[in-house]
């Protein structure tokens, strides 16, 4: 239902009194990145949102429409577009036509060569992004090294825990997405035949409850792999630059040390030595390596150094508040200004800002770097 703007300023004067910025999700919005956040004023507030003059309608189950004309800011959900389409219709000059994406490139089912000159933000895990839409952050506390010799110190320090003690397994890795892009599962089976993975889910044979509502497992999962393993397997689908999702960010709230498989760089996200990236190796000296560690608690707790020092965002609820408390003060802050993206392909060109792997059946990835000396 469409009202016009005459029956919105009887039934919602103070929308515009107060002029307050809107936000229409276009398509999508019971995607959970946007469901999260909830739709109208309330939220902005509820969040406690710097500037929280916002309202926010779903184009799909808000009663009272604006005319589309009349929205500052229009979100259109990526992944999904190919169901509904882009909206057709007389565009004001200053609306915002947001691209948004928690999606790699090589999963999206669009076209970006169509989309030049046409969104003026982008709303993604890109660190580049107008609006960042990110899986979690990692915040520095007070006690945290500020050089490189502080950190080696703390690295090396004695932790009052022993993060290894009762842990009976070694690695575990839940999964059921099980053909991708980034070959994460040819590098698993190469690995499992130097040292055992336990597997859970659609791709395995073992299981574990799962949130069917968003894509995170059951808090209790974590829990048991906590207890029992001593490596996660925290392996995207692909390795494309900045991709880091809750795989990663969700096991650091966890007493095990997460292996990392993708694109983003991890050292510039995370405390220096607390993951070790599978990419450092080949599967082969992975296994060598994580053996060492297994069989050495010192060098095994070294790895959560950083644990007292640092505080951990992750799940759906900070990347829902920290994107939409964002939009909402980017579309004050910025109002006036005027950007259009001329091309999306620089960004999300699989192509390009993907690594294709070929296979791990002969290492072919190049190997950057080793930890330790075979």
């Amino acid at each position: 239902m469409s009202l016009d703007k005459s029956v919105i300023d009887n039934l919602f004067p103070s929308l515009f009194l107060s002029k307050r910025k809107t936000i229409l999700i276009w398509n999508s919005a019971h995607r959970i990145e946007t469901a999260a956040f909830g739709i109208g004023h309330e939220p902005f507030v509820q969040y406690g949102c710097e500037i929280s003059d916002c309202i926010l309608f779903d184009n799909a189950t808000s009663p009272d429409l604006l005319p589309i004309e009349d929205y500052d800011a229009i979100i259109l959900h990526m992944h999904e577009l190919w169901i509904t389409g882009h909206p057709i219709y007389n565009r004001q000059k200053y609306q915002r036509l947001i691209f948004l994406t928690q999606e790699a490139p090589t999963t999206l089912a669009i076209d970006v060569n169509e989309m030049g000159n046409y969104f003026n933000w982008t709303m993604s895990y890109r660190f580049n992004s107008d609006i960042q839409l990110l899986y979690g952050r990692i915040h520095p506390g007070p006690t945290a090294p500020k050089t490189r010799e502080e950190t080696d110190q703390m690295v090396k320090g004695t932790t009052a825990k022993n993060y290894a003690a009762h842990k009976t397994q070694q690695i575990a890795w839940m999964v059921s997405h099980c053909d991708t892009h980034g070959l994460r599962e040819t590098y698993v089976a190469q690995l499992s035949k130097f040292i055992p993975v336990d597997i859970y889910g659609g791709c395995g044979n073992l299981t574990c409850d799962r949130n069917e509502s968003h894509w995170l497992s059951d808090p209790i999962c974590y829990t048991m792999l906590e207890k029992k393993y001593k490596f996660y397997l925290s392996f995207e689908n692909c390795i494309c630059t900045d991709y880091v999702t809750e795989k990663f960010f969700e096991l650091l709230n966890y007493d095990i040390i997460p292996i990392v498989y993708g694109g983003a760089n991890y050292s510039q996200l995370a405390p220096l030595h607390s993951f070790i990236n599978a990419l450092d190796f080949t599967p082969e000296t992975l296994a060598q390596y994580l053996k060492i560690l297994d069989a050495n608690d010192t060098l095994y707790n070294e790895y959560f150094w950083w644990k007292d020092h640092y505080r951990i965002e992750s799940g759906i609820e900070q990347m829902a508040r920290h994107g939409f408390c964002d939009l909402c003060k980017k579309l004050h802050q910025d109002d006036g200004v005027t950007k259009y993206y001329p091309e999306l392909l620089t960004d999300w060109n699989p192509d390009t800002v993907c690594e294709k792997v070929e296979s791990w059946d002969i290492p072919t990835y190049p190997v950057t770097h080793r930890f330790f000396k075979l």
